[in-house]
């Protein structure tokens, strides 16, 4: 079953994808089991806010300790392949791991402690495929980001009344979008992704004119969104959408969109302003 290392790095993200774990100085060009993180250079640790490996059995040592440790700042996670003289920071492979486990999966021990200065503590071995090495939330939240745009809906803004605004009277205006979506489950990185966003709104009604707004507006009476012009003439409206986004990887998280809001325009969209009429009204 797929393994998914969530991994929360303190300061700056490792330089070395688990993707693709780079090859170490001391590993042999032949080995492809030989595995080497960045984390800690001395200790070659990766130094957390906590795991998760989604599909490990909640009730398992594994399942417990990443439970408990889930918020832990500070804490320290590492795996070896399970060979008899290897320890928390040995990185080669042998015959023992890679027949332990139904082919081509591999053999690891999964070992944590709460701080640098504390022991090892073996939690736990698990069987990982080759081509399923942990995979950090920050490759999945790159991704993400990448493709997210394309869930988003996209605006639609409108006006009323139909034949345009009104000198000094409210025109109301709408985007047509929600306030937040949840997104059907898509594949990021061979993991299930589950994307919720809420939106704010800016909204340039004129030159000069641009104001923030919580609500998507809609039609009269709702005027949550609105703007009173002073003089006649065709204006030029332009909206932009801001999205925050959260996501989910296997049901675990939610984890932040890295990066700023997603950002979608639309417009310009022209709106009449009328002078007002007097109409005689016969008695």
């Amino acid at each position: 079953m797929r393994r998914l290392l969530i991994a929360l790095l303190l300061g700056t993200f490792l330089a070395t994808s688990f993707n693709a774990p780079a090859m170490a100085d001391h590993c042999s060009d032949w080995d492809r089991n030989c595995l080497h993180t960045e984390g800690d250079q001395s200790k070659d640790t990766v130094v957390t806010t906590g795991v998760q490996f989604p599909g490990v059995d909640a009730d398992s040592a594994l399942g417990r300790a990443t439970a408990e440790h889930s918020n832990c700042s500070g804490c320290e996670w590492t795996m070896s392949p399970a060979c008899v003289a290897n320890g928390p920071t040995d990185t080669e492979a042998c015959a023992g791991a890679t027949q332990a486990c139904t082919a081509p999966a591999i053999r690891y021990r999964i070992f944590f402690r709460p701080n640098a200065s504390e022991p090892w503590q073996l939690i736990q071995t698990i069987c990982l495929d080759p081509g399923d090495r942990p995979t950090s939330v920050a490759d999945i939240g790159e991704k993400v980001r990448e493709v997210v745009v394309n869930y988003l809906p996209d605006a639609s803004p409108s006006f009323q009344p139909a034949q345009g605004g009104v000198v000094n009277l409210p025109t109301i205006f709408a985007a047509n979008e929600p306030e937040s979506i949840t997104t059907e489950s898509f594949d990021v990185l061979g993991f299930q992704v589950v994307v919720t966003a809420t939106a704010r709104w800016e909204w340039t009604f004129d030159d000069g004119v641009t104001e923030e707004f919580t609500k998507p507006g809609g039609r009269y009476p709702d005027d949550s969104v609105s703007w009173t012009y002073d003089n006649a003439g065709a204006r030029d409206v332009s909206l932009t959408t801001y999205w925050k986004a959260s996501f989910t990887v296997d049901g675990e998280g939610p984890f932040a969109v890295p990066g700023a809001e997603i950002t979608k325009t639309a417009g310009p969209l022209t709106v009449p302003v009328r002078e007002a009429r007097s109409v005689l009204v016969g008695g």
